[in-house]
């Protein structure tokens, strides 16, 4: 993944050493690997990863592979570096320390925007990934709607379950841990799925699947019994709060835009609305782009992020519809899923 693109860049801004260290997502994302446990220097000229003798080594173009040794500290100390790049959402204080004593004549420098500018706007084999990992998503939802009975199904776990097995056999992982929220656990947006009873109501489905490291996010609402006039209309309201935003993808448009845009669509109720609209998602189910106003960030050509407002009735319940877009000259959803709330008995 645009290993030349990175080492351009560490060339232009005379950067001697980039040091990524476990379990910093750069390094799957390069590597295309979840190692246990690993160190990839990149140069302007080579990239070397240092990995476990546990793990099978990956065949990368332009990355060499060397298995860890006892003495590796003293093996890569360097008197002579001057420059070294780190990600500073993840090097830890310990690290840090251990990098100036390998390297103590190197200034550190952060280059984690760069990094994550970098993996926003995806490529070809990424898109596929993701794609693969919407598909199977959305087919473990259908298989989900279409077996569903409070026979089979008595608690948020058994629902969770099922999910999560379907995705495994179909050749991935889970993206995140599956929230399957209950009544009036789905007022909580990250509740945690727990052994209560599925009763009469909503029943809110937060779940992704990962596909050669490759994160999905879906979330869906169904409704155990039949849903009153209320909340039909309050179904319905965010129903159209989902796709407002979704017809205004455009590019050079920024992200909050789309929020506004959600936001204004839900009127009196956007005050349930407590979270952002969206996010990105790659090797990280949270990545760039970002929809915060500190980011200020505008969509751009194969950018692939959520669009996913919700409310929640302290004490009643929530709802929220999630789909994983794919800009590429207009949005594309990618979890195909229905999203007509669909009655479960």
């Amino acid at each position: 993944m645009k290993l030349k693109q990175f080492q351009s860049y560490l060339k232009s801004n005379n950067i001697d050493l980039v040091f990524l260290i476990h379990p910093d997502p750069n390094i799957i994302y390069f590597t295309q690997m979840k190692p246990s446990f690993a160190l990839l220097l990149i140069t302007a000229s080579s990239a070397e990863l240092y990995l476990s003798k546990l793990d099978l080594p990956p065949k990368v173009k332009g990355i060499s592979v060397t298995f860890l040794q006892k003495d590796w500290e003293k093996r890569l100390a360097d008197p002579k570096i001057k420059k070294i790049a780190v990600n500073k959402l993840t090097l830890s204080l310990q690290f840090a320390e251990k990098l100036k004593k390998l390297y103590p004549n190197a200034e550190l420098v952060d280059v984690s925007s760069t990094l994550n500018e970098l993996r926003a706007q995806k490529t070809p084999v990424e898109i596929q990934k993701i794609t693969k990992a919407c598909s199977i998503t959305s087919q473990a939802f259908d298989a989900l709607a279409n077996r569903f009975s409070l026979q089979k199904f008595k608690t948020e776990r058994d629902v969770a379950f099922f999910l999560e097995k379907f995705i495994r056999e179909h050749d991935a992982e889970l993206a995140f841990p599956t929230i399957v929220a209950s009544g009036k656990n789905s007022a909580t947006p990250h509740h945690v799925t727990s052994s209560a009873k599925l009763k009469p109501g909503f029943l809110q489905l937060d779940f992704g699947a990962c596909y050669q490291q490759y994160c999905s996010d879906m979330s869906r609402s169904l409704y155990i019994g039949k849903p009153t006039k209320a909340e039909e209309e309050h179904y319905q309201l965010l129903h159209a709060a989902q796709l407002a935003p979704i017809k205004e993808v455009a590019a050079n448009k920024p992200f909050t835009e789309l929020d506004k845009i959600s936001r204004k669509h839900l009127g009196k109720y956007a005050a349930y609305f407590i979270h952002s609209l969206g996010h990105g998602v790659g090797v990280e189910i949270h990545e760039a782009p970002a929809f915060s106003q500190e980011a200020k960030q505008m969509i751009k050509p194969n950018h692939i992020f959520t669009i996913e407002p919700g409310i929640y009735f302290p004490g009643k319940y929530g709802i929220r519809i999630e789909d994983t877009l794919l800009f590429n000259g207009k949005a594309k959803i990618l979890t195909t899923a229905s999203k007509e709330l669909l009655s479960l008995k």
